[in-house]
This record gives C-alpha cells, structure tokens and sequence, in this order.
C-alpha cells in the first residue's frame, strides 16, 4: 500500500511541475515588454484561461514577436504578427476576457 501512495505522489510531481513552468514561460513572455501592474494582472489571468493547443500558440506568438521586437526590426516584428495571427488572436481573446 505504501509503495502505491509513492507512486502516485511521483506521479502527481512529474505532472505537475512541467505544469508550472509551463505557467511562468508563458507569464515571463507576456510580461517581457511592459511589466506595469495592468500588464503583469492582465497576464496572470489570461495565463488561467489558455491551456492546451491554444496555450501554445500564443506561447509561440509570443516569442515570436518578443523576438522580433528586440531586434529592432519592424518588418520581423509584422512578420512575426502575420506569421502566428492566431496565437495573438488567442492571447487578445483571453486578456480582453479578464477586463
């Protein structure tokens, strides 16, 4: 019985913490630019609402215009936008749900 509550509490944590940084990736990347209150709550509650497949379009949007933008090119950075629409689109959804 007790070799059983072990495996379920190791299998709990290995879920779990991929789970969590996942969490703060997508925080991190949302805040990257701005980190105003507004900005930082903004994110923390749409970071609540994406998960799965939408989560990671907008993780990858995000890094994709992050990236962009820290290079200083403008035509990258519409690229980028043009390139992961629908990532932007899922992370505007969601912010503009937490207004």
């Amino acid at each position: 019985m007790r070799s059983l509550k072990i495996a379920f509490v190791a299998a709990f944590a290995v879920a779990a913490v991929p789970a969590l940084a996942f969490a703060d990736d997508f925080e991190a990347l949302c805040t990257a630019t701005d980190k105003s209150e507004p900005t930082v709550k903004s994110c923390q509650c749409a970071s609540t609402k994406l998960s799965g497949a939408d989560r990671t379009a907008a993780i990858d949007a995000m890094k994709a215009v992050n990236g962009a933008m820290a290079a200083g090119k403008a035509e990258e950075a519409a690229a980028a936008t043009q390139k992961h629409a629908k990532g932007i689109e899922i992370l505007m959804t969601a912010q503009a749900t937490c207004m």
